[in-house]
């Protein structure tokens, strides 16, 4: 363990290699060239799509691992996860066709499509002063389902759910696998894939794009986890978890008196190496409380409230990469400040502050 602060030191050096992967896209049914699939990294802004004989290249890329999605109508998507450390040629891709079920044809309007509608937008894309700034290009391609018994309302698309992000200046290509708002249980679950591409604007929406992703970036999960492997964490942020010092309860089990006492913990304290190369755990045995804490430009601490977000693992740990990437999300609750961020508020795992 006395190796792993001088590890995770040099670790983010590595990650500015500008790599490739090329691979060819092809039906398994004949061997035949697929193209014109779209061929990107899920959370980036590289993408591209396949040529007349189903070959791709993918550039620019940074070391560490990333997830290769490939999609086109009429045939079965495909995922696969790569650790990306050099150069990559893949073998070929076959994707299978997609079996065509003729579903019910319903007559009429959906008198209900626009709430729920509403209510999509509100969840998936939140709603923040960004979120008001988001505008769904093609809601068309949703197919969205209320349970009135048990409130839970569902969503997905076969198609790329278009979203202009004019408040941070990207165009997102999401792919909606699966979308559950329970009201019943107050919980919110939803994955895909995701493309991002650069809007085009004026000086002023270039700069004012700069600013809105910085304010984004500084505080959030990504800027977190890129601050432990750089091991500088402990200058902008407090990590701290609470331990009961003493209680008392009635007869009857009640809590009449409970103080509690918070811990600062030290980076080797939630922070664990793995077997495999770039990806690391966090993890500790209770839930860690995370404050932000902003500084001005000479180093001293901004006059602000610091953000405050909460983990709270339901997997014994949460595992990310070397780009500050979570890979099991579902392995841990994020309340507050992480918990409220939404798809408004995303930035793609390529981004970097002044693109450093």
């Amino acid at each position: 363990m006395k190796y792993l602060g001088l590890l995770l030191f040099l670790l983010p050096y590595t990650c500015f290699a500008q790599l490739t992967i090329k691979g060819k896209v092809i039906s398994e049914a004949d061997g035949k060239p697929i193209p014109y699939a779209s061929v990107f990294l899920n959370n980036e802004t590289i993408g591209t799509k396949s040529a007349d004989d189903g070959s791709f290249v993918l550039k620019n890329l940074n070391a560490g691992q990333h997830d290769l999605i490939v999609s086109v109508v009429g045939y079965e998507g495909y995922h696969k996860t790569l650790m990306v450390n050099t150069n990559v040629e893949l073998p070929d891709i076959k994707l299978l066709p997609k079996t065509l079920i003729l579903g019910e044809v319903k007559i009429g309007v959906d008198a209900k499509r626009e709430k729920k509608l509403k209510e999509f937008k509100e969840q998936f894309l939140g709603t923040s002063a960004y979120a008001s700034q988001c505008e769904i290009l093609n809601p068309e391609v949703l197919d969205l389902k209320y349970n009135r018994d048990e409130r839970i309302l569902t969503g997905n698309s076969d198609d790329f759910l278009e979203i202009a992000n004019n408040a941070l200046g990207y165009k997102l290509k999401y792919l909606i696998a699966n979308f559950v708002m329970d009201k019943h249980e107050s919980k919110l679950t939803y994955e895909g894939s995701v493309l991002f591409e650069e809007m085009e604007g004026s000086d002023f929406q270039l700069k004012q794009w700069k600013k809105n992703r910085r304010d984004v970036y500084f505080g959030s999960t990504m800027h977190f986890l890129r601050e432990v492997l750089a091991n500088r964490v402990d200058s902008n942020y407090a990590v701290e978890s609470k331990r009961i010092i003493s209680s008392y309860s009635t007869s009857k089990g009640f809590a009449s008196n409970r103080r509690e006492s918070s811990d600062v913990l030290r980076t080797v304290d939630y922070v664990h190496p793995t077997e495999k190369p770039g990806i690391f755990a966090l993890g500790y045995n209770t839930n860690l409380d995370v404050f932000y804490k902003p500084r001005t430009a000479n180093g001293k601490a901004a006059k602000v409230h610091p953000q405050y977000a909460t983990v709270s693992f339901t997997d014994p740990y949460l595992y990310f990469d070397t780009n500050g990437t979570i890979l099991n999300p579902m392995g841990a609750v994020f309340s507050y400040a992480w918990g409220n961020s939404r798809v408004a508020q995303l930035l793609p795992i390529d981004y970097w502050p002044d693109g450093k």
